[in-house]
């Protein structure tokens, strides 16, 4: 049986009403934590650096998916089921690995945030109708500075992507039976296709230097990770597994995709060279792992691991690239 992703189908019943957001600044310095992180993982020997155990950043055990990683790598925020009809954003400070809600006053439902790379930039999904979703582009003083909103009806965007020099953002959007990928500007102008195929393209993330978007599709029947230039061309395939490839994402200097697969019978992470080669296990679970997104320095990933039918967050160790 495949996967069917919950968030996706938990948010579309979600009601909404009206949303105020306050400031949410970023403050906890990303060296301090790798650190006292690096201090705790025992490592016997050079061979054994891709062995390390998982690292639990949450234990409260809630709904959790969607994470992102704030590039200058002092905080991490994530969508969490904060109630039946609640979906919210959540932010972990990697010192203290204390969580709060970054939209404290949020009444209805938030999910998919996504940082730009200057660390000040974020997008999320914010309903704001019923069955209706559209991205919300913030400051990290909560300044709005955009929002590209859906056509009426029984219609949401998804998996918003901030190019590097946030001058666009890429989104998927269901239109026409198929579920396409589509760039615009922060107030939802001069809207571009960028990829028109049979079935779902969803999940872009651009490459560091905003050249080059991956992004997973279900074109050829089951789902595998693509990549494309910037603007829709050259799309080419990069996986080809029996089971689902999806949610891939760039490493910070752009030679490696993270990306969920299950082509071993469950949802685990693996990683990639840029060009596809080289695939590599990341975690071994009984569960799913999934929601991958890198730290800053290239070598651990936070994903979602679920455990008894919990779902919390655990820093990764990746291992070194295959030659």
């Amino acid at each position: 049986m495949k996967h069917v992703d919950r968030s996706a189908t938990a948010v579309s019943a979600v009601r909404v009403s009206r949303l105020r957001e306050p400031s949410a600044r970023l403050t906890e310095p990303w060296h301090v934590f790798r650190r006292s992180v690096l201090f705790c993982l025992v490592i016997t020997s050079a061979s054994a650096l891709h062995a390390v155990e998982p690292v639990p950043l949450t234990r409260d055990g809630r709904l959790k998916f969607a994470t992102t990683v704030c590039s200058n790598g002092r905080e991490i925020v994530y969508c969490e089921l904060a109630n039946p009809a609640l979906y919210r954003l959540m932010k972990l400070n990697l010192q203290d690995r204390t969580s709060q809600p970054l939209h404290p006053k949020a009444e209805t439902s938030e999910f998919d945030p996504v940082f730009a790379a200057d660390g000040k930039t974020y997008a999320f999904l914010k309903t704001i109708g019923v069955l209706q979703a559209a991205i919300v582009i913030h400051d990290d003083m909560g300044n709005k500075l955009g929002q590209v909103a859906p056509a009426g009806g029984f219609s949401g965007l998804r998996s918003p992507a901030i190019a590097p020099d946030r001058s666009r953002v890429v989104y998927s959007f269901g239109e026409g039976g198929r579920q396409q990928l589509f760039s615009a500007k922060f107030d939802g102008t001069e809207r571009q296709a960028l990829a028109d195929t049979p079935g779902i393209n969803n999940w872009p993330a651009f490459s560091p230097d905003g050249r080059t978007i991956v992004f997973g599709s279900s074109r050829d029947a089951d789902f595998e990770i693509y990549r494309m230039n910037a603007d829709g061309s050259a799309p080419q395939r990069l996986t080809n597994s029996p089971a689902q490839d999806i949610r891939p994402k760039f490493s910070p200097d752009g030679k490696r995709i993270a990306f969920t697969s299950h082509r071993d019978g469950n949802a685990e992470i693996y990683v990639m060279q840029a060009d596809g080669s080289h695939p590599q296990r990341v975690t071994d679970s009984p569960e799913r792992d999934d929601y991958a997104d890198w730290l800053p320095d290239g070598e651990h990933l936070v994903i979602v691991r679920e455990h008894d039918g919990w779902h919390d967050l655990f820093l990764v160790d990746v291992p070194p690239a295959e030659k």
